[in-house]
């Protein structure tokens, strides 16, 4: 799902940048104001793992960029969307250190694989409507997950169509169907992962997923008003 150096063009990464700099900036704000000191180490245990997992990819040929396992959603109920977005900015850092994805693309990669996983909170957040009956939660957690994912390939194939630095790769019509050719079965199954995670450490141990508690007590807040 990176998108490599030399892909985009300058005014598309500065534009991307721009947007990842707002968001992280809300982020930032966000982990200030709610999440306590005690989840730093947290944050740097689930980069890392990210980091691990995301080691195993393969080139999407004909979209210009990469297949791997996502584990955004999944991230966001362990942290919360604005520990989601740190910790998954912190892996991207490292990645494009390490070539796997650009420096001028930062900011798109950044916004394509932080941002809108850490915004899955919100889908399952709509979808919950205040429920939080384990059934409720699984499915919204699938739909949510496959969501991501396919927002996320159909982000990465319109910039990469729309806006390369040379040449065209094909337009939209070959990269956006290449990336959901790949991303949408495969979304399938990991949101089927992602919801049977989250509801085993539920029930085995519910306190590790802060993100849930967001969601719960979002709900208290509705009950109590």
């Amino acid at each position: 799902m990176h998108i490599p150096e030399g892909i985009l063009n300058l005014y598309i990464c500065v534009i991307m940048f721009v947007v990842a700099l707002a968001f992280l900036g809300w982020a930032w704000i966000g982990a200030k104001r709610t999440m306590p000191r005690s989840f730093i180490p947290l944050i740097a245990v689930m980069s890392a793992l990210v980091l691990v997992i995301q080691m195993f990819e393969f080139p999407v040929a004909g979209g210009g960029s990469t297949w791997h396992i996502m584990g955004g959603t999944l991230v966001t109920m362990i942290l919360g969307p604005y520990g989601t977005t740190i910790s998954l900015t912190i892996v991207l850092i490292i990645q494009a250190l390490l070539g796997d994805g650009g420096i001028t693309s930062f900011g798109a990669n950044v916004f394509n694989m932080a941002v809108i996983s850490a915004l899955s909170f919100f889908v399952v957040k709509f979808l919950l409507n205040g429920s939080l009956s384990k059934k409720r939660l699984g499915a919204s957690l699938f739909i949510a997950s496959w969501l991501s994912n396919v927002l996320t390939a159909l982000a990465v194939g319109l910039q990469i169509g729309i806006y390369p630095l040379v040449g065209t790769l094909g337009g939209v019509a070959v990269t956006v169907p290449t990336m959901l050719f790949w991303y949408v079965p495969t979304g399938l199954a990991e949101a089927l992962f992602t919801s049977t995670i989250v509801l085993s450490i539920s029930r085995a141990c519910p306190t590790m997923l802060y993100g849930v508690g967001l969601l719960q007590k979002s709900k208290s807040s509705k009950t109590i008003g």
